[in-house]
């Protein structure tokens, strides 16, 4: 019940934390340019880039008795060439029956010439254009009169790699074109139908929109359109300026992200190294934090797998979340050699092959942890400085951890040397090296060990 409750709060951050920009030019009762977009991006885990979902709709009334002339278009980025661009046109009231409006996805890769369609094959890796729908509905102006509205939603995987101008999932200002053409009387509508030049006077423009705040870490399909009076959201006709926030509202921007970090850093920066230094420490309390730390740090990497898995949208296709599932799988296998290797020890009063496993498994499982982490703040897109710090720390760790067990190694030979150690002081259970076995151990190996402290014997 408690997971179901978390699950849903959880949830419902994700979704308030990203709200779709949308842009609108309501010009069809001036005859002028007449459309709307909205549009949010969702972090893909998988591809490790951003996928973006648009929603494109432009209003048609009779042009000089035809619903069939012109087109509207909108692109990524500040000018025609490296732009990104939808193209819808169509005829509603086709004599051939009902019409699917055309959406022809096009660029142009030098100047300002004729857009051509983008060719699939040549993209790179991973992205992907793909159309989910267009259609025409019926509608009426203000006056009263039918009009047609056009409309399409498009999902462009990987979107963030386009190689054109680029589209910045973390601007709070990506520049956005439009143009259109109200007067071509097109012959056929394919989609690599060739198109008149737009006019200079009316004909195209440009505008802002909000990427970082439409993000999100749940894809939830091109967006609906908002009606009211105020249909701008997230954009703007001029360049916004980009709005310092404080450290809670970059928090909850991405909720899932912040918090499966830190549950993971808490897990293999802190208590992990931390854990295996108190088992090294030679305390008569030793092995007891050793476990309450470990457990500790297994409670914090299960919730961060949990988020993960929330984040993950049931994909999971990056060598991040891969290798994140391996480790915490990893985790069980080395819990449950510690607990093997504990009752062992005071049972018989030395190592065996579950014990050594259990420390060299330890030592892999804090260095794989470790370059997830890396690869973690870099999947995230976190600072090239701060993941350089990050870097550094773990170095350092690596020289702590190292260090400590390389001490604790000579002080367990110094102490062997001088005076043999009894199975039953906690400096033998904790010690690196095996205990010395005697007759009297094989004789009554039951009665003796940390276990049995305070039977009477000196």
């Amino acid at each position: 019940m408690f997971s179901l409750l978390l699950h849903r709060i959880l949830l419902l951050l994700t979704i308030v934390s990203a709200t779709p920009s949308q842009y609108c030019l309501f010009g069809l009762p001036r005859n002028e340019v007449d459309f709307c977009m909205a549009v949010s991006l969702y972090h893909n885990h998988s591809t490790e880039a951003h996928d973006v979902h648009l929603s494109f709709a432009m209003r048609r009334s009779p042009s000089n008795g035809s619903y069939a002339l012109g087109w509207t278009a909108i692109g990524a980025g500040s000018q025609m060439a490296g732009s990104l661009m939808f193209v819808l046109y169509g005829d509603p009231a086709s004599s051939d029956g009902p019409v699917k409006p055309t959406l022809s996805v096009r660029t142009v890769n030098k100047g300002h010439a004729l857009p051509q369609l983008i060719a699939q094959d040549g993209a790179a890796k991973d992205l992907d254009v793909r159309i989910s729908e267009t259609k025409w509905s019926m509608a009426y102006s203000d006056e009263d009169r039918p009009i047609y509205v056009g409309s399409a939603s498009v999902v462009c995987y990987a979107c963030s790699k386009w190689p054109g101008t680029e589209i910045n999932p973390e601007t709070a200002s990506q520049p956005w074109i439009w143009a259109w053409n109200k007067q071509q009387r097109m012959r056929g509508f394919s989609t690599d139908q060739q198109l008149e030049m737009h006019t200079l006077i009316d004909g195209y423009g440009h505008f802002y929109v909000d990427m970082e705040a439409a993000t999100s870490h749940r894809a939830t399909g091109p967006p609906a359109f908002v009606t009211g009076n105020n249909s701008n959201i997230g954009t703007s006709d001029r360049p916004m300026e980009e709005t310092k926030t404080g450290l809670w509202q970059k928090l909850m921007s991405r909720p899932l992200a912040h918090l499966h970090g830190f549950f993971m850093m808490a897990a293999f920066l802190v208590l992990f190294p931390a854990g295996a230094v108190a088992i090294r420490s030679g305390s008569d309390k030793s092995f007891r934090f050793h476990w309450v730390i470990q457990v500790a740090g297994l409670v914090s990497a299960f919730s961060g797998a949990v988020l993960a898995i929330i984040m993950s949208d049931r994909v999971f296709g990056s060598p991040h979340q891969i290798a994140g599932v391996v480790i915490f799988s990893l985790l069980f296998v080395q819990a449950l050699l510690g607990w093997r290797h504990h009752m062992d020890f005071i049972r018989i009063f030395r190592r065996t092959w579950i014990s050594y496993m259990h420390v060299y498994l330890g030592f892999v499982i804090l260095l794989a942890g470790w370059a997830n982490v890396i690869s973690g703040l870099v999947l995230y897109g976190f600072s090239k400085v701060g993941t350089v710090m990050i870097g550094v720390l773990i170095l350092l760790e690596l020289l702590g951890v190292g260090g400590w067990s390389f001490l604790a190694r000579r002080r367990s030979q110094a102490r062997d040397s001088g005076h043999k150690e009894t199975p039953e002081s906690s400096a033998a259970y904790f010690a690196l090296d095996d205990i010395p076995e005697s007759d009297e151990e094989d004789d009554v190996p039951e009665d003796r060990g940390l276990m049995h402290k305070g039977d009477g014997r000196n």
